[in-house]
């Protein structure tokens, strides 16, 4: 068996799988990262609208660079060491601190600081901090003049100033809950040089304080349930834009690399062996599945008994995985060097002629909804599955997720892939995108009402029919409306309009709605959206077919004549499935 194995193909095969097994669990949690570090949906929706940009203009420019001066394989091993370096600084950006106010009230000689919530604290809150172990925490409190009362540190009262500042420290043990507040008993203040004293006090002292709790997960997150709860401006700017940046670079990494790898497959691959192409990539789906689906797995395993997730386990997977890429590719990989053609056709002048085609218009609408409703399914689910699952108090989430990656990739992306050639020669083009978006709203009015988030699984076989059709009716359809010398430009303006202006649009108002409306309205408002969009679509097509349009360029089944699916079917795979 091992004999009739191609060894020329072995490296390109491997990267493929450790590729995807490095990036499948950062690319699929990075949105609820952020949103455990504590930015919100809209700045998360900001990040993804910024992401598919700089991926689609770094892909030509240093694609161009390599091709100019031949580095292919070089600039293959610097980025991905590149994007290596920035998604594993991802891992030292700590969460954001919450200030809060709270109470600071004397009973007894025994000062202690009532925190209450907006509405209710939720279980998860609660729980959290009324640990059975001792372990001391200190706070920084910013209180006001005390009307009655006094609090004196070495003798001298503080409380007696317009304004004065201190740290409290107490045992999370000796919590307890009153009525709908935490009252937390307070052993030891500390002044503002660090000095620790015992804290005296009259009866009479109540005064209104802001509490800012560091290094505590649990204390932050009961904070964010506390009245006039909010985030510190400037240190929540500052980490937003370490997390984003080292996004937008491991992005730009992700996309050349991506690109190179295969344009050094199918330069390997020759022009004989070119349908070969989704037998090397197919290694690049094993491992985006196998690793998504243990990854989820492994964060709720090493997360038990946290408040929050611990997502270390896919930071060392993605730089142990990427390492021995990067040395395999360094060690065993090569490309031939073929000759570059002199003859191409101006770039502006193919996008002219192919962009005012009334056609190509009416495709171009599709392909930004139908980019639209993908952002929600690549950047937000998981996001919404989380707040489902916090508020059915659902357990083993991540390993839920992880599961819906698998379902995704394995029972609807793949079976879908190889079944489209046949789809579309049966229905045609514009019935096959008009099913995606209507599959799309199906789907997106199904998890608005799904109670609990493990049935998600079985929606996910939606999947296939929706994003597993999606992306080869574009491309084989761009290919079909496109005249002869402008092909490669019409697959680069499917790209472009898709990502670019679909899923980045989409990304940005998935996070607007989801921070001023919730999930659920998130989801039925693009459930009706994807109809709207769909309608208008039909309508575009009815005015071509009165124009009396050229019914080739309509996708017409009877008409066109289809390729082998791995020369742009299996194109869906080379999206990296989820990376982008």
């Amino acid at each position: 068996m091992l004999e009739n194995v191609n060894k020329e193909l072995v490296p390109i095969k491997s990267h493929y799988f450790l590729f995807n097994a490095a990036t499948a669990p950062m690319v699929q949690f990075l949105p609820t990262i952020g949103k455990q570090l504590g930015f919100s949906g809209t700045l998360v929706g900001t990040m993804y609208t910024v992401l598919p940009i700089s991926g689609l203009i770094a892909k030509p420019l240093f694609g161009s660079l390599a091709d100019k001066f031949k580095l292919h394989k070089t600039f293959f091993l610097i980025f991905q060491a590149i994007l290596t370096i920035a998604f594993f600084s991802i891992y030292f950006i700590p969460e954001i601190d919450r200030s809060a106010s709270i109470t600071l009230i004397c009973n007894k000689n025994i000062p202690f600081l009532k925190i209450c919530p907006q509405k209710q604290f939720t279980h998860k809150a609660l729980s959290a901090i009324m640990e059975n172990i001792h372990s001391d925490l200190v706070c920084q409190l910013s209180c006001e003049r005390a009307p009655h009362g006094y609090l004196e540190l070495s003798g001298k009262n503080v409380s007696m100033n317009s304004k004065f500042k201190f740290s409290a420290q107490f045992d999370i043990f000796k919590d307890f809950i009153t009525d709908n507040c935490v009252d937390v008993n307070v052993h030891e203040f500390m002044d503002v040089y660090g000095d620790a004293h015992m804290p005296i006090c009259g009866d009479q002292l109540r005064t209104k304080c802001t509490a800012t709790c560091h290094n505590s997960s649990a204390f932050n997150h009961l904070l964010l349930e506390t009245k006039d709860s909010k985030a510190d401006t400037r240190q929540s700017t500052y980490q937003f834009h370490l997390f984003l940046w080292a996004a937008i670079i491991s992005w730009i990494g992700m996309a050349v690399v991506v690109s190179i790898a295969d344009a050094i497959c199918f330069d390997l691959l020759g022009y004989e062996r070119r349908n070969d192409y989704g037998k090397q990539k197919m290694w690049g789906s094993i491992g985006f599945g196998i690793f998504g689906i243990s990854a989820g797995w492994l964060v709720d395993l090493l997360s038990e008994g946290q408040y929050g997730k611990d997502y270390t386990c896919i930071f060392y997977i993605m730089l142990v995985a990427m390492i021995a890429d990067i040395i395999i590719v360094a060690v065993t990989l090569k490309k031939k060097n073929p000759e570059c053609s002199t003859d191409e056709p101006s770039l502006f002048r193919e996008l002219s002629s192919v962009v005012t085609e009334g056609r190509v218009l009416v495709f171009a609408w599709w392909c930004i909804g139908a980019g639209m409703c993908t952002a929600v399914i690549w950047n937000f689910l998981f996001w919404y599955s989380e707040d489902l699952a916090t508020n059915s108090h659902v357990a083993w989430i991540k390993t839920l997720q992880g599961l819906m990656t698998g379902v995704q990739c394995f029972l609807g992306e793949l079976p879908f892939n190889f079944l489209s050639g046949s789809i579309l020669k049966k229905l045609g083009h514009i019935n096959v995108m008009s099913l995606v978006l209507l599959i799309y709203a199906i789907r997106f009015m199904a998890y608005s009402v799904v109670l609990n988030p493990w049935l998600f699984l079985i929606l996910e076989l939606l999947h296939g029919p929706s994003f597993g059709l999606c992306w080869p009716t574009m491309v084989s359809y761009g290919d079909k409306v496109t005249p002869s010398g402008t092909k490669a430009t019409m697959q680069g303006f499917v790209g472009a309009i898709f990502e670019g202006i679909g899923v980045a649009s989409g990304s940005f108002i998935c996070g607007w709605m989801i921070d001023t409306f919730g999930g659920v309205i998130l989801l039925r408002t693009f459930s009706v959206g994807a109809l709207a969009w769909l309608s208008i679509f039909w309508l575009l097509e009815l005015l071509l077919r009165k124009l009396k349009a050229n019914p080739l360029y309509r996708g017409h089944n009877h008409l066109a004549n289809y390729a082998n699916p791995d020369d742009a079917i299996l194109m869906t795979i080379s999206q990296e499935l989820q990376t982008y």
